[in-house]
């Protein structure tokens, strides 16, 4: 009698664990996306348009959530899964250490990280890392013969790795053309403040650069207003930025956050889910650069397009292996 019961037991037992997840039983996947900056900044209001695509084509509920304070990150991703997200995404490196503590307790939620290299070694979590060196050595080319003066400048939110990756690329584009150019550089320190990426970029004409490039977010719109107001070339990131100042941004490099997300989504609802590390680039479809190619420029300079488009494939031949950091960083 004793060991029927227990046998009853163990079935029963048996079947609480197979019972399928709510999503598996019909309901959609949940999957939020948690931002330090919400829609604020470009990257970010580009990655959860990735989710919003994701949930058009997948049938997903989504939600956008806001943690400015850097004590409650970790708090902020547990939050979401004691909500039952099946998906929880973060962006930025910022959210790395929080996401590793929080995953393990959560075993069937999946916990992506945007914009980020670090493997977190647990079986339920995955960064996906977009660099971006490879599109700012195409904004690079087109910078290069752009400038006049052979001054350019470069305003990056942080004088941090992945920033660095941006100048890297944007330098070696510069100098795959011409050498000679002198490129000066600049930390804003914020990536919030247009006011202040006006003022370092007004600075950089007066000493005579006449494209700039920025890697800023929200901060690079006023770089790239100041480039329109001075009636130089600005150079855009992470999106096609050539709205903020009609006629006057040269190219955007794009750092494809809206692609990386939907393959990450993609890979979830199929099944073919990896942890680790997923790079995001040219091999996998990601756009590396934007060129408005109806300004006047390039329909008078048309070898400048054809120079861009024979780098991008070299690029994905193995040709051209663009470096990741600078001489000097």
């Amino acid at each position: 009698m004793a060991i029927a019961m227990a046998m009853a037991w163990v079935a029963l037992l048996a079947m609480v664990l197979v019972q399928p997840t709510p999503a598996a039983a019909g309901r959609p996947l949940r999957a939020v996306m948690i931002s330090p900056y919400g829609k604020g900044v470009p990257f970010d209001s580009l990655a959860y348009q990735g989710l919003e695509d994701a949930a058009e084509k997948h049938g997903l509920q989504v939600k956008l959530v806001e943690a400015r304070d850097q004590s409650e990150y970790e708090s902020q991703i547990q939050a979401m899964a004691e909500l039952g997200y099946d998906i929880v995404f973060a962006l930025h490196d910022y959210f790395a250490e929080p996401m590793k503590a929080v995953a393990p307790l959560y075993p069937g939620t999946t916990f992506i990280l945007i914009d980020s290299q670090v493997d977190g070694g647990l079986p339920n979590m995955l960064s996906v890392a977009m660099e971006p060196q490879e599109g700012c050595y195409l904004a690079g080319i087109a910078a290069a013969h752009a400038t006049q003066s052979k001054k350019v400048g470069f305003i990056g939110g942080l004088d941090h790795p992945i920033i660095i990756q941006f100048l890297a690329g944007f330098e070696a584009g510069l100098h795959s053309v011409d050498p000679e150019i002198d490129i000066s550089v600049a930390f804003s320190g914020v990536f919030d403040d247009p006011v202040k990426g006006r003022e370092m970029a007004l600075a950089m004409i007066d000493r005579g650069a006449d494209v700039i490039m920025h890697a800023a977010d929200f901060t690079g719109v006023g770089v790239l207003k100041a480039a329109a107001e001075r009636g130089v070339w600005g150079v855009g990131v992470d999106l096609d930025q050539s709205d903020v100042a009609p006629g006057h941004v040269l190219a955007s490099a794009l750092k494809d956050a809206r692609g990386a997300v939907r393959a990450a989504v993609q890979m979830v609802v199929e099944g073919t889910f990896e942890p680790g590390v997923m790079i995001y680039g040219l091999e996998q479809g990601a756009d590396l650069v934007a060129i408005p190619a109806d300004l006047s420029f390039y329909r008078e300079h048309p070898e400048v397009l054809a120079a861009i488009e024979r780098a991008q494939e070299e690029i994905k031949a193995g040709i051209i292996v663009v470096p990741k950091t600078t001489k000097t960083r």
